[in-house]
């Protein structure tokens, strides 16, 4: 279990770090908000509305 939960920890510390701007707004982006681009990665953004932007231009 301590484990798992050190995977997760550094699964979700490395999405933060990857994209610490949201790539439609240029804020911060929220780590918990997050959406796969067609190149496979995983891109964080700052809000929900940003993200249903993203996944609409990205399908």
């Amino acid at each position: 279990m301590k484990t798992l939960l050190t995977i997760c920890a550094l699964s979700f510390a490395s999405v933060a770090s990857a994209a610490d701007k949201c790539p439609i707004s240029g804020k911060p982006a929220d780590s918990s908000i997050t959406s796969t681009g067609k190149d496979g990665k995983t891109v964080a953004f700052c809000c929900e509305k940003c993200k249903a932007n993203f996944d609409s231009k990205n399908k």
